[in-house]
């Protein structure tokens, strides 16, 4: 089947234009919000605080992303937003670790997850390495 070409789908110098979908280009542009780059990396880290029933904990797990003013992990307890929490991030470069970060953070937001898991954004209030 043809495809009908009007000349405004052509450039002055005969090429044929390629038409972006305007509603696709702005949906993705509208998909991320964040302002700062985000790094999707699984470092491995240690995350300890009260939990939402006021239990304090200490647990192991891996970063599902982090950037310079926040970070998102899966833990398999819930917490309750605004609560503080603190993290021991270990920076990997291959096998070996390469350096440590301590953040305190506070908890912006808690998504249960289908696997019973929750997903914790945190928003970074001071870190210092170490």
């Amino acid at each position: 089947m043809p495809i009908a070409i009007d000349s405004t789908d052509v450039t002055l110098s005969g090429e044929i234009k390629l038409r972006r979908d305007k509603s696709r280009s702005r949906r993705l542009r509208t998909a991320e919000r964040r302002g700062k780059l985000r790094v999707a990396e699984p470092f491995p880290a240690s995350v300890w605080g009260i939990d939402r029933e006021g239990k304090a904990f200490e647990l192991d797990c891996v970063l599902d992303n982090i950037s310079s003013t926040g970070l998102y992990l899966r833990l398999p307890r819930s917490l309750k937003s605004g609560a503080e929490v603190n993290l021991a991030i270990n920076f990997m470069n291959g096998q070996r670790k390469h350096s440590t970060a301590v953040v305190l953070g506070h908890i912006l937001r808690d998504e249960p997850q289908a696997d019973g898991r929750h997903g914790i954004a945190v928003a970074i209030k001071e870190h210092h390495f170490i």
